[in-house]
């Protein structure tokens, strides 16, 4: 496919970094050092601006198969996409930071006012704010999914030093029925159940350990992992759109939420919107202020400033005053390494859910991208269609691909020996993303 993306930032340069290996991709950025930043990249660079008719035109918008507009700023996506449609793209995508966008544009009066239509509209701050609640309410994983309306569960726990995995031998470890230990991520690096290496691995500090489990089998792993107490109090560094959302679902949990926002104007609106949570204006980064506020008893900290550094220092401060979970965005991939190895819990960026969102537009309609992890990992949900011809789910296994369960007529049966794919079945598998695609063409034939 023909795809012009509007915006070489966090989101739009993720997208091209992982479009351009198998379409022909032109990116529209106003900086003309976007030239140097995708030299590596298989990827034409048009310098201009994304609402520029002749910008546009030169990027070859009119013969486009899809157009994404993801820069920074809500109103030139807009307008970007509006344009696009007009002069000829196929498909326009258009993301967006604010919800109230979202509501007006998926609106069919809009379209029919506009004469036309913008045919996705993208909120990946929303699925991100969505994820960091979820893990919250999980007090000791560090990533979690619910799949086939809850029937199923896939999660994540980290090993820790001194922890009761920690330098033991993985087949010697038992756990409750009804749980599948799907693979182990050691330095971003997945290893399936069916990797050579797999039994004999002896668990280090720091590995992630996989699971698949029922929903009545969850409550027992948890107990596994979890240290007894419940979250109470949540401390949310930024006030933006993501720690906004943030903090509007604890308090509909009944959690206890303060929130830490540098912009004064921004804390009134905050103050006005969310009554129930304590809104301070101050920086994320001051040890005195957060000592004060009480850091120390907070369940977990979520650090969502724009910026990086603010969130890595504001993130290894939560540590030091013993915070049991710790939270981070992070924009760029080079760094969300970092911030695990110093012992963040969870490095998370709307770019991912950007990311699955046009995965599944442009892959086959019976495939759902459902999470990444670690950014080369990914969580997939496989409709498996009518020509699809039965074989055992062993049969799919392989060092980097783990079959974790199959839902057939609103049941799910997890992954063991013998059990047989059938046609209609919803498959379950975690892959590496390098070789996602290719495992996906070899079931669906």
């Amino acid at each position: 496919m023909y795809i012009v993306i509007a915006g070489g930032g966090e989101v739009g340069g993720e997208l091209a970094r992982t479009l351009e290996k198998t379409h022909e991709v032109v990116v529209i950025d106003r900086n003309p050092q976007a030239r140097e930043r995708f030299a590596s990249l298989d990827v034409k660079v048009v310098v201009g601006g994304a609402t520029d008719p002749d910008t546009l035109r030169e990027a070859g918008v009119d013969r486009a198969d899809l157009f994404i507009a993801s820069t920074d700023s809500d109103e030139i996506n807009l307008l970007a996409s509006l344009l696009a449609k007009g002069l000829g793209a196929k498909e326009a995508f258009c993301f967006v930071g604010k919800g109230g966008y979202v509501e007006v544009l998926t609106d069919p009066r809009t379209a029919e006012i506009l004469g036309t239509r913008i045919d996705k509209v993208l909120w990946p701050q929303r699925a991100m704010a969505r994820e960091i609640v979820e893990v919250i309410l999980l007090p000791g994983a560090v990533d979690a999914e619910l799949l086939a309306e809850g029937r199923l569960r896939f999660v994540e726990y980290r090993v820790k030093e001194g922890g009761p995995y920690a330098h033991r031998l993985l087949s010697e470890l038992s756990w409750p029925e009804g749980v599948l230990v799907v693979g182990v991520v050691r330095h971003g690096e997945f290893l399936g159940f069916a990797h050579p290496a797999f039994p004999e691995l002896v668990l280090e500090p720091g590995d992630k350990l996989l699971f698949a489990t029922t929903s009545k089998a969850f409550p027992e792993l948890e107990a596994c992992f979890a240290s007894g107490r419940g979250v109470r109090r949540v401390m949310v560094l930024g006030g933006g759109n993501v720690g906004f959302m943030v903090a509007q679902e604890l308090l509909r949990r009944r959690i206890e939420v303060v929130v830490i926002e540098p912009n004064g104007e921004r804390c009134q609106w905050l103050a006005q919107e969310l009554p129930g949570a304590l809104v301070i204006q101050g920086d994320g980064t001051d040890l005195e202020l957060l000592r004060a506020e009480g850091m120390a008893e907070a369940d977990a900290v979520v650090a969502v400033t724009d910026n990086d550094e603010k969130n890595l220092l504001a993130s290894l401060l939560a540590k030091q005053f013993g915070v049991g979970k710790v939270i981070t965005r992070v924009s760029r991939p080079e760094t969300r390494m970092l911030f695990e190895e110093v012992g963040i819990d969870l490095p998370l960026t709307p770019r991912q859910a950007a990311v699955r969102a046009v995965l599944d537009f442009l892959g086959p309609e019976n495939v759902e991208h459902v999470s990444t992890m670690d950014e080369n990992i990914e969580l997939l949900e496989v409709e498996l269609p009518e020509s699809f011809a039965p074989k055992p789910l062993e049969g799919l296994a392989a060092p980097r691909v783990a079959p974790i369960a199959l839902e057939r007529d609103h049941r799910v049966m997890l992954y063991r020996e013998g059990l047989e794919a059938l046609p209609g079945d919803r498959l379950f598998l975690v892959v590496a993303r390098e070789v996602a695609d290719e495992v996906v063409a070899r079931i669906l034939g």
